[in-house]
């Protein structure tokens, strides 16, 4: 309940600088491990990313034996920039004239990246009543509290295996849900400036292309509906790419760049659904278009790949273990664990033309057409295998996304893909940056993609300015005001301590983890555990199906007065929606609020604090 209230600027501020200079001394020790004196003039970027993947790696492990809570979160992260002052004393140490030898337009360069991190810290834009409160908050909370997460009854649980919600924890360890999209906002542009300054050996932050692109990537506007993972999905994506150029430049050998590739990627993998296929084709096409451009034996390339698979697995493992014991699926969606697909459904199925007509307006959506452009131009560029495997990745993951949501197109695909397509684009950029006879044409594509919303970045760079000076969101949102969560501390003091509680309501990251344990249902018939929760039948089969689970009791809103998922009205509107998706969704919404609310007439209910109905199931 305290990150309920504001923490003061000055305090998140250094923590979330903390967490930063924590990734970057996580990312130096995997370097100084894996040796080889390319990865240590990876750059700030590089290892802030190797770092993070560092950090998701020991918080799954953690996480496997309820450990990963918030005083472990704390001493990782202070163990972190531990090791990053003792690195500062040594190898990585700045001299004068390193700085003596940086161009002029960096400073304002980095002048933007503090203001963009500034802002950043106490971000709020896109706080989501049907997405972050019922359940993103929750997973946090959950987490810091408990040490893991499992929610057997939540879709968004079973679609990403919980890297994200980590890294967001890195911030709420010792920060408030003012704070909440810290590590996106403000972290992940400067991390995306240091892995384009600091690119082979710092060579495109030593010429005005390097940048003009720094510049162009860290004020790109990203499509965000929420909290869920967005750029943290474009740095790590792009910090596979960076890693996977420095193998093809011979650093440190190829077998023992098995640890870092593992790091980041299975990082990337543990983010959100659709990054596993980015990731795993961007390693695929590297190591077949590196095993043909090498002309290397199929002993040695069967070898290589066998031990970067491992690796990958090894690192992803612990998160798929909690995967599992909570949604029945190591890897979603390879493995459906307790997915409906009569709640859930692939696709909708198409004729052939149709499906390609839609393909294509999916794919030049405006937020996605320059991106695709840059993309596309990749074979023309020649950018090495690194870049190339990153692009075509790019593009199938989002022609994938296309073809498989066809059911709610606008509020998925575009934003779905664009981070990914982002870093794609930027890799391809900035090899051809590098290059000498092919620098106009990166040149032409970073006016393709910053030209026709010149005057949107200007006007995002110039909202920072108050966010920063005027303090502009460190209040806390007001629809989870004191009274609310008094409703929801009260409303859970009705249930005898330990007993586990299943809840639909709008903030169940208010109520307290360790008293007792609670599973969300945070889309009904969504996702459930074997035979699967009853839909269109009697009361007394979900009474019986929930029992058999543990659950002897329910917390359910005023359906009349939800702020918006478990709204009626909301449902009711979108039985006849224009989109498909949301036309199969609702008659399961609608049916279950129609069960919980027969259970205050057949059940016992405790208590009705504000909008909440607390329900016991009669022996």
């Amino acid at each position: 309940m305290e990150r309920c209230f504001p923490v003061s600027y000055g305090a998140v501020f250094l923590w979330c600088l903390a967490v930063l200079l924590s990734m970057i001394g996580f990312g130096r020790m995997v370097a100084l491990i894996v040796g080889g004196e390319m990865t240590k003039k990876a750059g700030w970027g590089l290892h802030s990313v190797w770092g993070a993947g560092f950090f998701i790696f020991l918080g799954g492990l953690l996480g496997v034996f309820s450990a990963c809570v918030e005083a472990n979160i704390t001493l990782i992260i202070v163990a972190g920039v531990a090791i990053f002052v003792w690195t500062s004393f040594g190898a990585w140490r700045p001299v004068r004239a390193d700085f003596a030898a940086l161009p002029l337009g960096i400073w304002l360069l980095f002048a933007v990246a503090a203001l963009t991190f500034a802002s950043g810290i106490f971000q709020q834009t896109y706080v989501n009543n049907a997405d972050d409160l019922p359940a993103y908050y929750h997973f946090c909370e959950k987490l810091l509290e408990t040490g893991s997460f499992d929610d057997p009854f939540s879709w968004r649980r079973l679609a990403s295996l919980g890297g994200h919600t980590l890294l967001q924890c890195s911030i709420l360890a010792r920060g408030s849900w003012a704070n909440a999209q810290a590590f996106e906002a403000a972290l992940c542009p400067v991390i995306m400036l240091g892995l384009i300054l600091g690119f082979r050996g710092g060579a495109l932050g030593r010429s005005w292309l390097g940048l003009l692109l720094a510049l162009v990537a860290i004020t790109t506007p990203i499509l965000h509906l929420n909290t869920a993972s967005h750029l943290t999905g474009t740095i790590f994506f792009l910090g596979l790419f960076v890693t996977l150029d420095l193998v093809d430049r011979g650093a440190a050998g190829r077998r023992r760049m098995a640890a870092p590739i593992a790091l980041v990627a299975a990082g990337l993998c543990s983010l959100r659904a659709q990054d596993i296929g980015a990731a795993g084709g961007a390693l695929g096409l590297f190591w077949l278009g590196s095993w043909i451009k090498d002309k290397r034996s199929a002993r040695q390339a069967l070898v290589e790949g066998v031990i970067w698979c491992g690796s990958v697995f090894a690192a992803l493992l612990p998160w798929m273990i909690m995967s599992y014991v909570s949604s029945g699926s190591p890897l979603f969606p390879l493995f459906q664990g307790y997915n409906s697909l009569d709640f859930n459904p692939q696709r909708m199925a198409m004729p052939l033309p149709d499906t390609v007509k839609f393909m294509a307006a999916a794919m030049t959506h405006p937020a996605l057409l320059p991106w695709l452009l840059c993309l596309l131009a990749a074979p023309f560029l020649r950018p090495g295998p690194a870049a190339l495997a990153t692009a075509v990745s790019a593009v199938l993951t989002a022609l994938l996304l296309a073809y498989g949501l066809n059911l709610a197109p606008d509020i998925t695909i575009p934003r779905y893909a664009q981070p990914l397509m982002l870093a794609g684009a930027l890799a391809v950029m900035m090899t051809a940056g590098l290059a000498p006879r092919r620098w106009w044409l990166a040149l032409a594509l970073i006016l393709l993609v910053s030209l026709p919303d010149l005057p949107g970045r200007a006007q995002g760079l110039a909202r920072r300015f108050p966010a920063v000076f005027q303090r502009h969101g460190t209040k806390m949102p007001d629809t989870f005001n004191s009274g609310v969560v008094a409703n929801y501390r009260h409303a859970q003091l009705l249930i005898p301590e330990g007993k586990r509680i299943l809840v639909c309501g709008d903030f169940p990251f208010l109520f307290d983890h360790v008293r007792n344990p609670i599973w969300i249902i945070d889309f009904p018939h969504g996702a459930s555990p074997p035979p699967g929760l009853p839909y269109k039948k009697p009361p007394e089969e979900t009474k019986r199906y929930l029992r058999a689970l543990g659950v002897d009791y329910v917390i359910y809103p005023d359906f009349s007065r939800s702020l918006d998922l478990y709204n009626r009205g909301f449902w009711t509107e979108r039985v006849t929606s224009s989109t498909a998706l949301c036309r199969i969704q609702a008659p399961f919404f609608l049916d279950y609020f129609a069960t919980v609310e027969s259970f205050a007439v057949s059940e016992k209910t405790l208590g009705r604090l504000g909008d909440l109905t607390v329900i016991q199931f009669q022996p």
